[in-house]
Parts: C-alpha cells; sequence; structure tokens
C-alpha cells in the first residue's frame, strides 16, 4: 500500500479500525527477516526510535503491519511494512512474490497482519561535522508463508487459546491417522488448533487425570501423565467459566506417520493479565483467518467489540449495512467483511438496533 494508501484507511475511521489486527502465527521470539528499502525511510524509522535514540546505536522491539500493495505500479507483489503509523520499507521483492498471496487473503477478509519486529538505527557525523547520517535497519519474525495462518478453523464455541510456549509431544497419533489426513500439506506441516480435555484413566486400581487433545472434535492423541499435570491447572481454570481451552500445534509427517506437537504456555507460565481476562474467544469462519486468540492484541479488540456491541448478523440480500449514531461513516457501499467487528472505543449501538434495512431505505 502506498503513502497515500495508508492514510485513506485511518481518518474515516474504517480503516485501520476495520481491520482486525491479526498476530501471524510461527513466530520465534527472534527477527531474522531483512526488511527492504530502508534508506528511502531513514526519517520514519528515526521516528519510531522515539527520544530516547542513541547515536552510537538503538535497537527497539515493536509489532509491524504487513501491507500488500496490489496496486504497486512496481510490482503488483509489493508489501509495505509498517509500525506506528509510520512506513519503514518493504519486503524484499523474492519475499513478497512468496508471501503476497497469504497477506492479501487475510487483508481481504478483514484481517490486518502483523508480527514482531526487531528495529534498530545508529547516527555520525560527516567529516566536516556539519551533517549527521542516520542509518537504521529492520529485521522481521516472519514464518515461511504455508506457517502463518493456522489450517483449520478455530474450536466451535466459546474457548480460550493459551499463549505460544515451548513444545509438547503428543502421544498416541499412530491410532488416529484417518483424523490427521485433512491437515497434511505438500510442505510437510502445518498449524493447526486443538482443543485439550481433561478425561479420567483407570489403567489399574486408581484412576488419573490425563490431557486428551483433539483437532476439529476428533481425538488426535494424548498428552502424558507428566505433561498433562502441567497444563490440567489452565484446563480446568477456564471449565470453571465453561470455556474450552484450545492450543497452537504443528501438524507434521505424511499418511503413514504423523506427528502433533502442542506450543502452549504451562499453567505455571501464564501471566497473571492472562489469568484476569480469561474471556472467550472469538470464532472466526473458514473463508477468514482464524482469530489468533493470546496473546494477540487482535483478539483483545474483537474480544472488548464483543462484550460491548454484540455480534454483527449476517447480512440478507437486497439490503445494506444500517451504521448506528455516532459511529464514523464508512465508505459508500461498505459492508463489513466476514469476522469484522465494531472498534471498541465506539459508543455502543443501540438496544435492539436494526443493523440491515432494504437498499431502498
Amino acid at each position: 500500500m502506498s503513502r497515500t494508501g495508508i492514510s485513506e484507511i485511518g481518518p474515516d475511521g474504517y480503516g485501520l479500525h476495520m481491520s482486525i489486527p491479526f498476530d501471524l502465527w510461527g513466530q520465534r521470539g527472534w527477527a531474522n527477516t531483512e526488511v527492504a528499502g530502508e534508506t528511502h525511510y531513514a526519517k520514519e524509522i528515526r521516528g519510531l526510535l522515539g527520544k530516547d535514540f542513541k547515536a552510537s546505536g538503538s535497537e527497539i522491539s515493536v509489532t509491524a503491519q504487513l501491507m500488500p500493495e496490489p496496486q504497486n505500479k512496481h510490482d503488483r507483489n509489493a508489501v509495505g511494512v509498517w509500525s506506528g503509523g509510520r512506513q519503514l520499507g518493504y519486503l524484499p521483492r523474492e519475499e513478497a512474490a512468496r508471501y503476497s498471496p497469504v497477506l492479501t487473503a487475510l487483508t481481504a477478509q478483514g484481517w490486518l497482519p502483523q508480527v514482531g519486529a526487531r528495529v534498530w538505527g545508529s547516527e555520525w557525523s560527516d567529516y566536516d561535522e556539519r551533517q549527521a547520517s542516520f542509518r537504521g535497519s529492520v529485521q522481521l519474525d516472519l514464518a515461511e508463508p504455508h506457517m502463518l495462518v493456522p489450517a483449520n478453523m478455530p474450536p466451535a464455541g466459546d474457548y480460550r487459546l493459551l499463549p505460544t510456549g515451548n513444545a509438547i509431544q503428543v502421544t498416541g497419533e499412530e491410532k488416529h491417522l484417518d483424523t490427521l489426513a485433512p491437515l497434511l500439506r505438500p510442505e510437510g506441516e502445518c498449524w493447526a488448533y486443538t482443543t485439550v480435555h481433561e478425561v479420567v484413566e483407570q489403567p489399574t486400581r486408581t484412576s488419573r487425570s490425563i490431557v486428551e487433545v483433539r483437532i476439529d472434535g476428533g481425538r488426535v492423541g494424548q498428552l502424558t501423565p507428566k505433561m498433562s499435570s502441567e497444563l490440567l491447572p489452565a484446563i480446568r481454570h477456564l471449565a470453571e467459566q465453561c470455556i474450552h481451552t484450545a492450543a497452537r500445534a504443528v501438524v507434521k509427517g505424511n499418511r503413514i506417520k504423523t506427528e502433533v506437537v502442542l506450543y502452549a504456555a504451562r499453567a505455571h507460565e501464564l501471566p497473571e493479565s492472562w489469568l484476569r481476562t480469561a474471556v472467550p474467544a472469538t470464532p472466526a469462519t473458514a473463508s477468514s483467518a482464524p482469530a489468533s486468540g493470546e496473546p494477540s492484541p487482535g483478539l483483545d479488540v474483537a474480544s472488548a467489540a464483543s462484550r460491548t456491541h454484540g455480534a454483527i448478523p449476517p447480512p440478507p440480500t437486497g439490503i445494506r449495512f444500517a451504521v448506528p449514531p455516532d459511529w464514523p461513516q464508512p465508505p459508500p457501499g461498505w459492508m463489513p467483511p466476514t469476522g469484522w467487528r465494531p472498534d471498541p472505543s465506539w459508543p455502543a449501538a443501540p438496544e435492539q438496533w436494526q443493523w440491515w434495512v432494504p437498499t431502498w431505505d
């Protein structure tokens, strides 16, 4: 998106507000994908570093948005990198060609793809010291294109996604190859939503609780008793609120050997903020990107809007979207994309508000 494009999606209240931030999956906690064109955006990078910038070198971690630019006259696959309302550069041309399809599909459904980023800059003076020169660089925490979004839909009903944590091996997958088969990919791996459930086994005279792992409602394995004990307190905590516990997982292999690995924080690793805000996630449809869940700011925004306004009903034919009083006016003909939620800062819609009216009104 050009500089003009990014300014067009903010002032009317329906650009960035109507795009739900989506934390791309597969982030590992370190940034190693270089951004191109930083020299053309030195002023913006320097501004992002703020007043604490040190000429000898400063580094900050930020959240960066990836904005496809299909109308870019130089490269229709161009992907701009933004943060704090500033453009910082672009994905390199070869990388943009690989990433543009999945990022474009996300933005077309009203999502705003974002990742963690490392921003660095330094400044030095010319020999005559009449003018200082700035050098900046930006790196992204970006997984391979096929690992940016989960391969399946979010769980049905109210659920909460555990924060990402270290790998937890699932056992017994060999008994459930038919359930796992739809998730097998040519790349050999994919991310998937799982749900984790407490079940009681009675192998001997005494019973014990273990964690059963399911994908799309079907059992795909379980955790060992020791690893089960690491997740059971969180599962029980959410169960008391009638909320399912979900976790990210990598499914990899082929039709004769498949394994599932959870990436979920253990109970003792859960931050207090997560425990205080144990509210249901907002499921998305298969045609849109699934909501990313904790610790995604996007889920916080969507959940807050859901609690304030409620879900927007789907439109019938021959209608238009009716904007409640005191909401920003959208562009002519605008319709809420799948999964869209009002910005939580907007006033609540009047009780029993008629969201859809005939086009001839």
